[in-house]
């Protein structure tokens, strides 16, 4: 496994640095299956690459050889978890269509409110081998499934791995046809909860996209392909803690090098497309002071904060009634800088090393 891991540090270099300071891509270059490009992302980088926009997209093709994955995905698990193991090689002829297992186990994807067929269910127990599984033999539509399998159990079934589909397929001994939880919807999410907008039409519809030098978006889920991942910089704490020791948190702990820094338009869209995936409205330290005795504002690196601003009123606090520390918070909707009492205990940014 070090070996592995080691290997897959040499095969990702830096592809761009388009995305700014904040964050970069990388290319893992051998071929592998998607479940296989997730996980090395995740060991390594940050995770599969979010496009946010024509301009990311074309420095990525731009370098990328044939093919790779992306964190673009249209299927999900009925629980919210994205879907990362697909057993479904063909596209998709239904605009909106639900995952089911057939006789022979296979997977399929059919209309989710026009079929009615068994389903199953599955209590969530301690880990993955103890999740118990409910074969429902009533027939039902998708949604219906769904609405009995939480109100009875934890949910209609996911399948994360090939243990789990044999498992699936032992509980059932050889029914007929029956729902899973998988759910495919036309629009893209993205398996790092990274909130974009972009996409691109295809001819074919499947659960995972990636995208080719011709410049297009296609979506297959079997095929071996190399990876495009992406490595944030910035570091989120897990604790809450007050601005000074938020300071010698982010400047004694392993994988940061104090804390954060925001000197442009670019910084900040990155600051707060982390807070975003990761569901924080703040307020946030980063590491912004004031000075008290000259009254302006300065990052700790000794930059003035003059330069770029992104101050909630439009302005720094005035001097004489102001607090003295910088923090993020959301205000109508956006991610502003505002001052905060320095001995309040936030969630802390720091820049990764």
């Amino acid at each position: 496994m070090l070996l592995l891991s080691v290997m897959l540090l040499l095969w990702g270099v830096p592809l761009s640095s388009a995305s700014g300071r904040l964050r970069r891509f990388q290319l893992i270059s051998n071929k592998m299956l998607i479940n296989e490009a997730r996980n090395a992302c995740r060991s390594n980088y940050t995770d599969l690459v979010t496009i946010y926009n024509e301009t990311e997209n074309m420095d990525l093709v731009n370098i990328l050889n044939v093919s790779g994955w992306i964190g673009a995905n249209s299927c999900k698990w009925s629980n919210g978890d994205p879907a990362t193991f697909i057993k479904y090689s063909g596209t998709f002829n239904e605009e909106k269509c639900c995952g089911a297992v057939n006789t022979g186990g296979g997977w399929g994807c059919v209309n989710c409110s026009e079929t009615k067929m068994y389903f199953m269910c599955y209590d969530k127990g301690n880990g993955q081998e103890s999740d118990k599984y409910w074969l429902i033999r009533e027939s039902r539509n998708w949604f219906e499934a769904q609405l009995y399998c939480r109100e009875h159990h934890t949910d209609l079934v996911s399948i994360r791995n090939e243990m789990e589909n044999e498992r699936v397929k032992k509980a059932v001994n050889g029914s007929d046809s029956f729902w899973i939880g998988l759910q495919y919807n036309y629009s893209l999410d993205w398996v790092d909860g990274g909130h974009s907008g972009y996409t691109q039409n295809s001819s074919s519809r499947a659960c995972f996209t990636y995208f080719l030098k011709q410049h297009s978006l296609m979506k297959k889920n079997k095929d071996n392909c190399s990876a495009l991942c992406y490595k944030s910089s910035i570091h989120v704490s897990t604790d809450k803690m007050s601005w000074e020791e938020a300071l010698n948190y982010c400047d004694t702990h392993t994988d940061t090098a104090g804390l954060l820094i925001i000197q442009s338009e670019n910084d900040q869209i990155e600051t707060d497309r982390e807070l975003e995936r990761r569901k924080i409205s703040g307020p946030v330290w980063v590491g912004l002071r004031q000075s008290r005795l000259f009254g302006f504002w300065i990052w700790i690196n000794g930059l003035n904060a003059r330069n770029w601003s992104n101050w909630k009123e439009g302005s720094p606090p005035e001097h004489q009634i102001s607090l003295h520390c910088g923090a993020i918070e959301k205000v109508d909707g956006q991610y502003k800088w505002c001052d905060k009492d320095c001995r309040k205990n936030y969630t802390v940014l720091c820049e990764g090393k």
